[in-house]
């Protein structure tokens, strides 16, 4: 359980009425609490002291009541309200009435905590989330204290929504796919603009899936196990010369160069990924063996032959063409080359209801403009010139679903019992996109892969 405090501060409100009627009608609680947009009732404990039950959402079987317990005061121009204990959530604050020739002004602060059980990736996002729903709830509020006490009757306005369409017909799919294809670098580098620091906080310096082991192995653990099979699988050295491509901020760049004494060098569509994975470099003494370059990985700035590996790890998913990159890999790479790593993948064959229940949203809120099969990846490598040694299903490796297990349904559910149009887009985005992942991987029409391939490696003498 994490505790979130939301917070709202109103700019000053001015209103056709007088501060004792105002401060009359914001004392009486029970009538107040019409205005407020989410409150179910209000019961009286005691003189002054109210109890506000707010409106009842679902949480898949679970019926969920927050409520929380007040006391008010008035003194002077100031009517103030604090905790009591009892409640299942924490709420205070203050409405300061000031007079202004014939009308008065009103200025509100509030303060709400609560617990909730989210993943801790989506902390920092659920603050935000809270944020902006209580000040949208709020104006709301405000507004329709304006309007009841200059009409005499209570007016209930309704918090302004962020519209927010979502077309989720399958004959549209492949337009999505097409505007994500035409705008792929400067969507992907914007992506990651806002998510980079987010995913530091949440993930770590690791932006990549594994499959565990078993029940008590940790996320950290997994990710390196799997750098390190990717390394090994390419037979990485200390005389290798390593190309990682969509480094990120060189978590398994750095964590290969560690592990294998090899020299690498990072390629990142993004700059200010560029920028933190050449810091993180210097910081850990790293500098003499890793480096770090801005560019497109479907157009290599490289000369033909020069890497002996090249490894990706859940990068090549936001790229279009992604037979183009794998040509690129091809001529990058030394005669014997190997080409090493891991990949978001849509099962094979995924059906309509596949597409557009779970691939669709993976992609749309990743930044990825579609994704390949496990045998899509094979085939283009082939037809780049590989032969591949590895293609296989990460499901047969470990447990994938353990990266989503702290996103269970409760937790889903309670994120899409939110009122519509009550998130920041952003945010939206965010958590949309987590629930996709896990939604598609419970549903088994997401799946990691890894691979292997090399160049030029007759079979028989691999």
């Amino acid at each position: 359980m994490v505790q979130i405090q939301t917070t709202f501060s109103s700019k000053p409100l001015e209103i056709n009425t007088t501060s004792e009627k105002l401060l009359t009608f914001l004392m009486d609680v029970p009538n107040l609490a019409k205005c407020y947009p989410f409150v179910d009732s209000v019961e009286t404990v005691k003189p002054g002291v109210y109890k506000w039950i707010m409106q009842e959402r679902k949480v898949g079987s679970i019926q969920m009541k927050a409520f929380h317990i007040s006391k008010y005061t008035k003194n002077n121009n100031v009517v103030q309200w604090e905790n009591v204990p009892g409640g299942n959530m924490i709420s205070f604050g203050k409405f300061t009435v000031t007079s202004q020739g014939k009308s008065v002004t009103l200025v509100a602060e509030s303060t709400v905590e609560t617990d909730i059980e989210i993943p801790k990736l989506l902390v920092g996002f659920a603050k935000t989330m809270g944020n902006r729903e209580m000040s949208q709830s709020w104006e709301a509020f405000l507004q329709s204290i304006k309007k009841t006490v200059e009409t005499g009757a209570i007016v209930k306005v309704a918090p302004t929504e962020d519209v927010v369409v979502k077309d989720q017909k399958f004959e549209n799919v492949r337009l999505k796919e097409n505007l994500r294809t035409e705008n792929y670098n400067t969507m992907v580098s914007d992506y990651y603009d806002i998510v980079t620091e987010t995913y530091q906080s949440g993930w770590g310096n690791h932006f990549h899936f594994a499959p565990f082991k078993n029940a008590t192995e940790t996320l950290e653990s997994a990710v390196t196990r799997l750098e390190h099979e990717v390394a090994d699988s390419a037979r990485i050295t200390a005389n290798s010369l390593v190309l990682d491509v969509g480094c990120g901020v060189g978590g398994p760049t750095l964590e290969i160069c560690k592990y294998t004494g090899c020299k690498i060098r990072g390629l990142n569509i993004n700059k200010k990924q560029v920028g933190i994975a050449t810091k993180r470099a210097k910081d850990m003494g790293l500098s003499d063996r890793a480096c770090f370059d801005h560019g497109d990985a479907m157009k290599m700035p490289y000369p033909d032959n020069t890497f002996d590996v090249v490894t990706f790890f859940e990068s090549t998913c936001h790229m279009p063409d992604k037979a183009a990159f794998l040509k690129e890999c091809f001529r990058v790479l030394k005669p014997g080359g190997r080409l090493s790593g891991s990949e978001w993948l849509q099962c094979v064959n995924p059906t309509e209801k596949d597409i557009v229940q779970f691939i669709e949203p993976i992609c749309a809120h990743h930044s990825v403009p579609h994704m390949g099969s496990l045998q899509s990846y094979r085939k283009m490598m082939e037809d780049a010139g590989f032969y591949v040694h590895i293609a296989i299903d990460l499901t047969q490796c470990g447990d994938i679903l353990r990266n989503w297990e702290i996103l269970d349904n409760k937790t889903i559910n309670t994120f899409k019992a939110l009122p519509k149009g009550s998130v920041d887009p952003t945010i939206e985005m965010m958590i949309s996109g987590a629930i996709a992942l896990s939604e598609g991987a419970r549903h088994g029409a997401f799946v990691l892969g890894r691979f292997m391939s090399s160049k030029d490696i007759p079979r028989s003498k691999y």
